[in-house]
Formats: structure tokens, C-alpha cells, sequence
């Protein structure tokens, strides 16, 4: 395909390009997708999806939204409108002039030989199920034990160099893979070191990870690492939702038509982000305008200078974007609701967000202070022939005011003692700002190619072949001392050990019933689980939520990695009726067997908020406690932790709750009198 074509006629063929005809069918290969050109409404995603593609060093975007609102479908529609790029012919495309090159290319600039193509920006997926070795690279079996050769086969991070890197539901991306990726995105470069070999390739690339908030959040490292961050959601105009229907139906109707349709929506597109880029060197910032960016970022409390600095290559790349040789305060506006959303200081409660009015509030503070300084300055000379003249009565008044009581209007000293408790959460332990140690969970060897390599051992029968290759040479040598070239067999093959952080999965299983409503231990249950709530986000473990009122249970919060829902459910959970005790432990066995198929690393404890008043069967007829003693007992049977809470204050009863506890053999503790420190330490020592 020939660089020299028109660019309508070349947008046409790279839209076209990943449809494949067989038997007269079109089928969709290698993702292609919907064209960028064609997207209707989600302005924040397409805005920051372009600002990145003009600009890379703003360093990424991370989408948030729903499901079904596009975001996938933009990332991979931004590929076929990007210009191409010059590369070196090498493994890694290396760009012309750059200092941060590969080996190969290092040694062709010293000899004068090298050489450069072009092509098209590649949109590289990082699938969540990724190992290790495909993300950063590895030894080449093939060349080490055909040939003896120490060769690198590249990695995800090789392929995605100066192109974008596109991790879909981010949020749920092993913990040691986020590692290699912030080393990455922060160096340029990917540097591996294992199996005897030492070895560094270039690595830059645009980061645009998608994700669901309800599925959990990002680690904060991580979330920083995002220059750009889009909170969207679905259309609600009933004039948009009708054009993305008929948008969508004519694509999937006739893709190769609908690709041409859009062919000169997309060839201009690709030429305003040319244009831009031409155009961003020269772009001008004044001084008045950086100044407005810092006060913004003090004024918005976020952490750090990274967001000062992404704030001002946004608004310069916004105004390359529209045409412009100078930033306005339009584009400062625009920039920070792109830049500062995912950077604020929150409580872990609180998703990532930007109040327009805090933001608007914010500039009119600025200006105000410029115009104060103005008239400051305009009166200095005036206020200090005053000072002078009247000094010492100025501190013979002050000498006597002192002590006095404030004026109507003057700024009052507020008392600490006067401050009044939240009334939402009555927990004694609070989430610092700072955490004290790390929340990283514990280390737990896995099955699977999942997890980081860090030893290895004799190979077994029905282990995945996940070799250890050095390992597995060096007992071939020591076995054949003496005998040449080691000859490798079953006994000296060793496969690797790998380690993968696996936290716990906290269920809640609360009483809802009006007994609990009726003597108000409803809020103190909701205080309780607020603050283990609080210990799961520091810990990042996933938590479940499993109700029972009425007649039956239900699973209110699936076991997700999402606080922000658990969060928001835990709030608004209904109160009143009866006390199906047994159901409500049934399904909490049920929702912990699925979970522990789904992962066997799983880690579960049962927590069970209750006062133990019983009064609803398994079955019509049947004894209530009788069906809850034998529900708790299979809970013990299948190895599940738990722990009884009792929040019955009153004990004018013989309660069933101790019993209950004995049949789960789980801990039993009464509520009122437990702090959350206590009871955060039950769990731990439970699930350890």
C-alpha cells in the first residue's frame, strides 16, 4: 500500500483494511471497528483520546464509564485516523533522531547504515489475562536449547512502542503487571532481567486503559499515571440515543459501506490532528495563564506537580486542536476537567470527580486576588505614608483591643471542642490520609501462568508447561558433569514457582429485618461495616453484600473490587419484616462456592450481622433455628471463615447466636461493645 496515495483514498483503505471477504462475506478480523469520525456525542473520551494523539507526552487516558457507552469502539477507531510514522527498520521501530533507540539501531547510527520506513500506528491490546512473559518479554525457547543462543523474544511493551497501548478493564489487571507498567511508562524503556540474561528496548507509549467503576478501582499509582482521565455515561437525549441506534444498525447492515460513507469525515479528522501537531510548538502560554493553573491545582487540592504539568500541555494541545497560536482561559477550564478529576484527594468512598462549580469557583478566586493585588498595588504608597504617620496609635489601639471580643463580620477562632462528630460514621478507627504501611496483599503461590515468576521446582504430572529454561538446562549440566552437552530430560525439567497477591473476599451477610430496625442497631451495624469497608480499600480486598428480610436473601453487592457501591448500597439498605436467618446463610454459601470456582486462590470470610431472632423457615413448617443450625454447619463443612456479630443489646432472651457461632466454628462477638480495630483484627486473624 503506497504512502503516496491521496489521504482520503488512504483513510479509505486503512478504514477497509481489517475486513477480509470470504464467500462473499465481509468478517470482521484484527478489531476493526467502528470510525472514530462516526462516534456520536462523548465529547470528553474523543476530545482526550485526540489530545493524546497530538500531544503523547500528556501521557495517556484512562475512559471511565458504564458499560455499552463506546469505549472500546473509540480507542481502536482512533488507529485508522492516525497519521503514520517514520520507523527503523529494526524489531522495535525506532523514531528517527531519538536518543531512547535499541541496540541494533545504536550500532547502524555509529556505521551510517541505518534505514527507515513508514507505517501505521499500531494499537496494541494488553488483555487482563496476560502473562509475565508476553507483557514484558522473554528468553526464545527454540534458540536457547536448538541453537544455544541467548535471544529475546519480544514482549506487548516491544509492539506497543510509539504506538498506544490499550489495556481494556484496567482496573482488574494483576497487581504485578501494574508494576511492570509504571516502570515502563515512567523510564521509556523496558528493562528484563531473569534466566541469566539482562537485556533493555525502548517502551514509549500512549496509555488508554477502559474500565467500569463498578467492577472496582485503580490502584493510585497507577491512577496518577493517566495524564487524562473522561468520566462518561450513557446519552439520556432521546435525539442522540435514535442516531447512535441508526449508526450502529447501518454498520453492522454493510461495514464496507459505512467505512466509505465516513472516509472524508475521517481524512479530515486525521488532517486537523497533522495540522496540530505542526502547530503546538509555536503555541504561546502567558505568564497570567500558568498562574492560573497553579491556583487552580492548590485551590482544587490535588497531590503532587504532575497535574500542574499535564494541566498546561492540555491546554496548549487544545489550542493546536482549534486552530490557535495562545491559550485562553477556555482552554485552562477544559484542560482541568481532564487533568484533575482522578487526582484529588478522597476518602475511598468518594469515585474520582470534578465539581464544575468547586472548578468555577476556583477561577472567580483568582481573579478576585488579581484584582486585589492591582488595587493593592495602585494604594501601597498611599497605605504607607499612613502607616507612618499614625504608627504608634495604630499599636497603642491594638495593645488595648487585645482580649476584647470579635466584631459583627471579623474572621472568628473556631473551637475544636465545638465541632460536632460525623453522624454517618460512628467507627473509632479513621482512614488516614497517609496509610502507615503498605495495603499490598499477601503473597500466595498460584497455579497457571498468571503471577510472578520467582523460583522454581521439579516438574509434576498434569503442571501447566510453564518451563523455568535456565533452571532447567543447569541441572541437565550438573547431572551430565563431564559428559559434553547436557541431554535434558523429564527429571531436569523445572517449571516455575509463581507468586501472585490474592486477597480476601469479605461477604457481609446482614440482617435486615424490623427487628433490627425496630431497636435502631441498624445504624450501628452500618457503622461497623463502613469501617471494615474502609480496612478493605487500604487492603484492596473485594467485598460482597448478601441481605435477608421478609421471606428470602438476596445478593445486593456481588463480590466486587468496587467500595463505591458496596459503599452506596450499605447506605440505602430497606429495613422491616421478618428474619430469614437460614436463607441469608444459604446464600452466602452458595455466593462463596461460586466465587472459590471461579478463582481457587480465593480467600473468603463470612461476616454475619444479626440479633439472632430467627422466624422463617426453609420450608413451610420447618423449625427457623433448626434450618439456620444446619445452614451454619455447612458453612463449616465446606472450610468457610466466619464471624458471628451479635447485635442484640437487649439479651432479655436466651439468644441462639452462640450456638449458631459453635456450629460455623467461627468467632463470636457482640457488637456494642467491639471497637473497630477489634474487630478488623478477628478478621484477619480468621482469613489468615
Amino acid at each position: 500500500m503506497s504512502a503516496s496515495l491521496q489521504p482520503e483514498t488512504r483513510v479509505c483503505e486503512l478504514l477497509i483494511e481489517a475486513w477480509v471477504c470470504d464467500d462473499g462475506r465481509m468478517i470482521h478480523s484484527n478489531g476493526a471497528t467502528f470510525p472514530f469520525a462516526a462516534i456520536v456525542g462523548q465529547d470528553l473520551m474523543r476530545l482526550s483520546l485526540a489530545l493524546n494523539a497530538i500531544n503523547p507526552s500528556i501521557g495517556g487516558v484512562l475512559i471511565r464509564g458504564e458499560r455499552g457507552t463506546a469505549k472500546s469502539t473509540a480507542v481502536r477507531g482512533l488507529a485508522a485516523v492516525l497519521p503514520e510514522i517514520e520507523v527503523a527498520t529494526c524489531t522495535y521501530g525506532c523514531a528517527p533522531g531519538s536518543l531512547n533507540v535499541c541496540e541494533e539501531c545504536r550500532e547502524r547510527r555509529l556505521n551510517g547504515d541505518i534505514e527507515y520506513t513508514t507505517r501505521q500506528v499500531r494499537v496494541v491490546d494488553l488483555p487482563v489475562s496476560a502473562t509475565e512473559d508476553r507483557v514484558i518479554g522473554t528468553l526464545d525457547l527454540e534458540a536457547a536449547l536448538a541453537r544455544g543462543e541467548r535471544k529475546f523474544e519480544p514482549g506487548l511493551l516491544a509492539a506497543a512502542h510509539r504506538g498506544l497501548l490499550y489495556v481494556d478493564e484496567v482496573n482488574l489487571l494483576d497487581d504485578h503487571l501494574v508494576d511492570t507498567l509504571l516502570d515502563s511508562a515512567a523510564s521509556g524503556t523496558n528493562l528484563i532481567e531473569r534466566e541469566g540474561v539482562q537485556f533493555r528496548h525502548p517502551s514509549e507509549y500512549i496509555l488508554v486503559g477502559t474500565m467500569n467503576p463498578e467492577e472496582g478501582d485503580l490502584r493510585p499509582q497507577l491512577l496518577d499515571r493517566f495524564g487524562l482521565a473522561a468520566e462518561i455515561r450513557g446519552d439520556t437525549n432521546p435525539t442522540i440515543r435514535a442516531e447512535i441506534v441508526r449508526r450502529r444498525i447501518e454498520y453492522d447492515a454493510d461495514p464496507a459501506a459505512f467505512l466509505t460513507e465516513w472516509t472524508d469525515a475521517s481524512a479530515d479528522l486525521q488532517q486537523q490532528i497533522i495540522r496540530a501537531r505542526e502547530l503546538l510548538p509555536s503555541v504561546a502560554i502567558a505568564d497570567e495563564m500558568l498562574s492560573l493553573i497553579i491556583h487552580i491545582a492548590i485551590a482544587m487540592g490535588v497531590d503532587g506537580h504532575r497535574a500542574d504539568i499535564v494541566m498546561h500541555k492540555t491546554a496548549s494541545t487544545i489550542a493546536a486542536w482549534e486552530g490557535r497560536m495562545e491559550v485562553t482561559r477556555d482552554d485552562i477550564r477544559r484542560a482541568a476537567e481532564l487533568a484533575l478529576p482522578h487526582r484529588r484527594r478522597r476518602d475511598p468512598f468518594t469515585p474520582p470527580h470534578l465539581d464544575p462549580d468547586e472548578l468555577d469557583q476556583a477561577i472567580q478566586s483568582f481573579d478576585a486576588s488579581r484584582q486585589a493585588s492591582g488595587s493593592d498595588a495602585a494604594e501601597a504608597g498611599m497605605e504607607k505614608r499612613q502607616m507612618s504617620a499614625t504608627g504608634e496609635e495604630t499599636v497603642a489601639a491594638s495593645d488595648q483591643n487585645q482580649g476584647a471580643p470579635t466584631q459583627a463580620g471579623a474572621e472568628r477562632q473556631i473551637d475544636p471542642d465545638s465541632i460536632p462528630d460525623s453522624p454517618t460514621v460512628a467507627a473509632h478507627e479513621r482512614l488516614p490520609m497517609t496509610r502507615p504501611r503498605s495495603g499490598r496483599r499477601t503473597q500466595h503461590e498460584v497455579q497457571g501462568r498468571r503471577g510472578r515468576s520467582v523460583r522454581s521446582r521439579h516438574m509434576k504430572p498434569n503442571d501447566p508447561p510453564d518451563v523455568a529454561l535456565l533452571d532447567t538446562i543447569r541441572a541437565a549440566a550438573l547431572r551430565g558433569i563431564g559428559d559434553g552437552t547436557p541431554n535434558i530430560t523429564q527429571d531436569d525439567i523445572r517449571i516455575r514457582r509463581r507468586m501472585r497477591k490474592v486477597g480476601n473476599l469479605m461477604l457481609f451477610v446482614v440482617d435486615g429485618s424490623g427487628s433490627m430496625a425496630a431497636q435502631r442497631r441498624m445504624q450501628l451495624t452500618k457503622s461497623a461495616v463502613l469501617s471494615l469497608l474502609a480496612d478493605a480499600y487500604q487492603r484492596r480486598d473485594r467485598v460482597g453484600l448478601v441481605t435477608f428480610r421478609k421471606t428470602d436473601a438476596h445478593e445486593t453487592v456481588p463480590p466486587t473490587n468496587s467500595l463505591d457501591l458496596a459503599h452506596a448500597r450499605m447506605r440505602e439498605l430497606p429495613t422491616g419484616g421478618r428474619t430469614p436467618l437460614a436463607q441469608g446463610l444459604d446464600l452466602a454459601r452458595r455466593v462463596i462456592l461460586r466465587e472459590r470456582a471461579r478463582d481457587a486462590e480465593t480467600k473468603p470470610i463470612v461476616i454475619l450481622l444479626t440479633d439472632g431472632v430467627a422466624n422463617v423457615g426453609l420450608e413451610p413448617g420447618s423449625d427457623p433455628i433448626d434450618d439456620a443450625m444446619r445452614a451454619a454447619r455447612r458453612l463449616a463443612l465446606d472450610r468457610i471463615p466466619a464471624l458471628v456479630i451479635d447485635a442484640d443489646r437487649r439479651r432479655a432472651r436466651l439468644s441462639p447466636l452462640p450456638d449458631l457461632a459453635k456450629s460455623m466454628m467461627a468467632a463470636h462477638v457482640r457488637l456494642d461493645a467491639l471497637a473497630s480495630g477489634e474487630l478488623t483484627s478477628l478478621i484477619r486473624l480468621a482469613t489468615a
